[in-house]
C-alpha cells in the first residue's frame, strides 16, 4: 500500500510538470498579473541618441497618463538581462527593449514573454525571438546612404575605414551591411575596426588606424560618437579626412556645420520613444500593432544642416553641465528629472552626463563638459575626494560649480545642495532604538567608500549606535541593491543573532530585505532615500521605514541657483534640503 501511495505521488508531480496548473482559466505557473506599467530596458544612458530615444517615451507616458519604468543597463549585457528580469518582476505589462546586444538579450526577453509579457523592440532587434513590434530607423538604408555620399565626393577607389558599432548588437550587424553593400563594390576598405559606439574608442581605433593607413581618404562610423572621437583623433594627427557618422546628435550636426564632420544620418529618437510607448499602449488596449515600424532617416550634409541644428544652434553661453554619479539608481534618476524640468522652464540647456559610478569615467565627463564651455558646473560625485582636482581645473577656466547630495572635498565651490546626511541618519537609527530598544545586535551597509553622503550617514548612524546599539558588522555595500543583498547574506551567516539593519541607501536595504528573507529570519531594516520600491516595502511591512529626500527638489534647486550664478547674483554656500522620517503610520 506504502508502495502504491508513493507511485500515484510520484504521478501527481509528473503530470503537474507536464500540464500546467489552471485555476479560474490563468496559468499560474507560468503568467503574471500585468499592472498597465511599460518597462524600458535602455542599453546606455552615457550616449545623447538614447538620452532623446527615452525622453519621447517619458513625453509620450506623460501624455498618455501610463507608467514607465526606465533602467540603464550601462551598456552591460548581463546588467541588462538582470534588468530585464527586474521589471517582469514588477509585473509591467510591456517590455520596450533596446538591447546591448541582440542576441544576449533573447533569453530574457523569451521568460518575459513566457510570463505574458508583451514586447517592443526600438533601435536595435532582439534576434531569434517573435516579438510583437519593432521600431527603427532602416540602418542598412542610412548606411548605404552614407557610404554613396563619400563615394560621390571621394571618387570610386578611396581608401576608407570602417568604425563599427558594439559587436552582435543588431545596428552594428545592420548599419556595417548598408556601408560594405556599397564599399565593397566602390571603394578600398582598408581598415574596419570595433569601437562600441564609444567617443573615446572610436578616437583611440582611429588613431591606430591613421598609423597603420595613413593614406586613409574617409571614415564611415556606425555613430556619431565615434565619429567625433575619429575627428578628434585626425586633427591630432594633422591630417585631412572625410568622417561621415550616424544618428545626428547635436555635436555632431554641430561639427558638420562647422565643417569637422563631413555628414551624419539623421534618425529621429525622440520619435522612436513615443512610437515606442503609444503602440505599447495598444497593446494593453488588446490592439493588434505592426510588426515592424520604419522611422525614417535623411542625410545630413552643409548644405541642410540648418534644418537640423535647431538644438545645436542653442548658446553655449548659457549651458549647464549636470555630471551624475549614476543614472541606474531611482534616487539620481528623479534628480536628473528635476533638473531638466526647472532647465526647460527656464529656457537653459542642460548637458547631462552619466559617470556609471566610475571615477575615472565622471572626470573625463567633467572635463568634457568644461571643453563645452558649460557656464556652471552642477556635479554628483562618484567620489568626494577623486573628483577635486577635475573640479578645481574647472574652477580654473572660470566654470561656477555646484554640488549635489554629495560633498566636493578640499574645494571651494559655490554652493552645496544636499539634505541633511547625518540628520536623517540619527533619525534613522534613533527608530532602531525606539523599536528594539538599546543593546541591540545591529549591522551597518556602508555606501560608495569616499563618497560623502556614505561619511555624512556613516557619521549621523555611530552618532547614535555606537553609544545606544551593539554594531555587530560594517560592510561596503556600495549603495548597489545586489551587493547589498550579497553582503548581508554574509553578515546574516557570521551573526544569526543581528536584530536590525541599517544601510546607507534604499538599494541597499532592499537588498539586505531579499538576503533576511532567503534566510528565513526576521530583522529590522532601516533605509535611506524613500523610492518608490522602498515606500512600496515599508507599506507592505517588509521594511521598517527609510529616510524621505526629495531628489526633484534638489534637481531642481541646484539649476534654479545656476541660472542665479550666470546672472551674475551671489548664492548660499549651503542649501539644505528637508527630510523625513518614513514609516508604516505615514508611509500613505
Amino acid at each position: 500500500m506504502k508502495k502504491v501511495l508513493m507511485l500515484l505521488c510520484a504521478i501527481i508531480v509528473v503530470m503537474a510538470t507536464l500540464f500546467r496548473v489552471t485555476i479560474d482559466g490563468e496559468e499560474t505557473s507560468t503568467k503574471t498579473v500585468a499592472n498597465g506599467s511599460i518597462g524600458l530596458s535602455i542599453s546606455t544612458q552615457n550616449n545623447p541618441f538614447f538620452v532623446t530615444l527615452v525622453e519621447g517615451a517619458k513625453k509620450a507616458a506623460a501624455d498618455k497618463k501610463v507608467q514607465l519604468h526606465v533602467v540603464d543597463a550601462g551598456d552591460d549585457v548581463t546588467k541588462q538581462v538582470s534588468n530585464i528580469e527586474d521589471l517582469v518582476q514588477k509585473n509591467v505589462s510591456v517590455l520596450i527593449v533596446n538591447p546591448v546586444d541582440s542576441d544576449a538579450v533573447a533569453g530574457a526577453v523569451k521568460a518575459a514573454k513566457a510570463k505574458g509579457v508583451k514586447v517592443i523592440s526600438v533601435d536595435r532587434a532582439v534576434n531569434g525571438v517573435d516579438i510583437d513590434c519593432q521600431i527603427a530607423s532602416d540602418n542598412v538604408m542610412g548606411a548605404q546612404m552614407a557610404t554613396d555620399y563619400i563615394v560621390k565626393l571621394m571618387g570610386e577607389g578611396a581608401k576608407v575605414a570602417e568604425l563599427q558599432g558594439i559587436q552582435g548588437a543588431s545596428a552594428t550587424i545592420d548599419r556595417g551591411k548598408g556601408f560594405h553593400n556599397v564599399a565593397d563594390k566602390k571603394l578600398k576598405v582598408a581598415a574596419s575596426q570595433i569601437a562600441d559606439f564609444d567617443r573615446a574608442k572610436g578616437m583611440a581605433v582611429m588613431e591606430n588606424v591613421l598609423q597603420a593607413n595613413g593614406d586613409i581618404k574617409a571614415v564611415f562610423a556606425h555613430n556619431d560618437e565615434m565619429a567625433l572621437g575619429a575627428v578628434e583623433a585626425i586633427a591630432g594627427a594633422g591630417k585631412k579626412v572625410m568622417v561621415v557618422g550616424f544618428d545626428a546628435t547635436d555635436d555632431a550636426v554641430a561639427a558638420v556645420k562647422a565643417g569637422r564632420m563631413a555628414a551624419t544620418i539623421a534618425q529621429q529618437p525622440a520619435l522612436i520613444g513615443e512610437k515606442a510607448v503609444i503602440q505599447a499602449c495598444e497593446l494593453m488596449a488588446g490592439k493588434s500593432i505592426p510588426k515592424s515600424m520604419p522611422v525614417e532617416v535623411t542625410l545630413v550634409t552643409k548644405d541642410n544642416v540648418d534644418t537640423f541644428n535647431k538644438a545645436a544652434e542653442k548658446k553655449v553661453e548659457g549651458s549647464i553641465g549636470l555630471s551624475i554619479s549614476t543614472q541606474n539608481n531611482p534616487f539620481f534618476v528623479t534628480l536628473a528629472e528635476g533638473a531638466k524640468k526647472a532647465a526647460k522652464e527656464k529656457g537653459l540647456n542642460l548637458i547631462v552626463v552619466d559617470a556609471n559610478n566610475d571615477v575615472t569615467k565622471q572626470v573625463s565627463n567633467i572635463e568634457d563638459l568644461v571643453q563645452k564651455n558649460v557656464k556652471v558646473l552642477i556635479v554628483n560625485p562618484v567620489d568626494s575626494d577623486a573628483v577635486t582636482g577635475a573640479v578645481k581645473a574647472a574652477m580654473a577656466k572660470g566654470v561656477k560649480v555646484i554640488s549635489v547630495d554629495r560633498a566636493v572635498n578640499g574645494v571651494k565651490i559655490d554652493c552645496q545642495i544636499a539634505s541633511d546626511n547625518v540628520m536623517g541618519a540619527e533619525m534613522a537609527t534613533d527608530y532602531i532604538v525606539k523599536k528594539m530598544g538599546e543593546g541591540v545586535k545591529v549591522a551597518e551597509l556602508q555606501g560608495v567608500q569616499g563618497a560623502s553622503a556614505t561619511i555624512d550617514r556613516g557619521k549621523g548612524f555611530h552618532n547614535i549606535a555606537d553609544k545606544k546599539l551593539k554594531v555587530a558588522a560594517s560592510q561596503i555595500a556600495d549603495f548597489d541593491r545586489a551587493k547589498g543583498m550579497s553582503v548581508m547574506e554574509n553578515v546574516l551567516q557570521a551573526n544569526g543573532d543581528i536584530q536590525a539593519v541599517f544601510a546607507h541607501n534604499d538599494e541597499m536595504a532592499l537588498g539586505a530585505v531579499e538576503a533576511v528573507a532567503g534566510a528565513g529570519k526576521k530583522v529590522m531594516v532601516v533605509g535611506f532615500d524613500a523610492t518608490d520600491d522602498a515606500v512600496a516595502a515599508v507599506k507592505a511591512g517588509r521594511m521598517a521605514a527609510t529616510i524621505a529626500q526629495q531628489p526633484a527638489l534638489i534637481g531642481e534647486k541646484a539649476v534654479v541657483n545656476a541660472a542665479e550664478l550666470m546672472a551674475g547674483k551671489s548664492i548660499p554656500a549651503s542649501i539644505p534640503v528637508e527630510v523625513t522620517l518614513i514609516t508604516k503610520e505615514n508611509a500613505k
